[in-house]
């Protein structure tokens, strides 16, 4: 599979494309315009359906009643990458899509073995890693073989998960495990 089969999928898909992203990093400075003016404190220029190929999709095929979504994994201590895609999830749910964040100190022992592969499931049928190098830059993708292991841990992932509105970031070192509380489902930080 090559990255432009990646691509098409996310158009051809029939009813479901679900992300998951394990990763702390995924560029770094000098990789991504938008990245390096956040890092800069300067503005990013908004995305919108009318300027983002990729919120323009989302929103065709929300409106094709398809779904489009993805569970966040939230390393400590934040990265400044993270706290970029944060600034920019916005645009994606106003697009249609879910996005849903899965702190990494909510999980169990058993949940390790899966919360570092990072890939796109689409229609539960077809499953695609993508693999990064250790300081994020992309380095291509492949099909997996059984597309069961990856279902099972779509469904993990979406259950231990919050909706984007309803997780607070502290951006601060790592929290006290009093402080570590999984918000309920429903309540909403700002």
């Amino acid at each position: 599979m090559t990255p432009e089969d990646l691509s098409r999928l996310y158009t051809t898909f029939r009813h479901s494309a679900w992300r998951l992203e394990t990763r702390d990093v995924y560029a770094g400075a000098g990789d991504d315009e938008d990245f390096d003016d956040f890092l800069a404190g300067r503005p990013v220029t908004a995305r919108t359906v009318d300027n983002s190929l990729w919120l323009a999709n989302v929103a065709a095929t929300r409106a094709e009643g398809k779904f489009f979504g993805r569970v966040r994994l939230v390393g400590h201590p934040v990265t400044d990458y993270t706290r970029f895609e944060f600034a920019s999830y916005p645009e994606n749910i106003c697009a249609g899509e879910e996005v849903r964040i899965l702190d990494r100190d909510w999980l169990s022992p058993e949940d390790e073995e899966w919360s570092c592969q990072d890939f796109w499931l689409f229609d539960d049928e077809v499953a695609v890693r993508q693999r990064y190098s250790d300081e994020g830059r992309f380095l291509g993708v492949e099909q997996a073989n059984d597309v069961r292991p990856y279902v099972a841990i779509a469904r993990r992932a979406a259950a231990l998960s919050v909706p984007f509105q309803a997780y607070h970031l502290i951006p601060g070192p790592r929290r006290p495990a009093r402080d570590l509380a999984r918000p309920q489902v429903g309540t909403v930080d700002h």
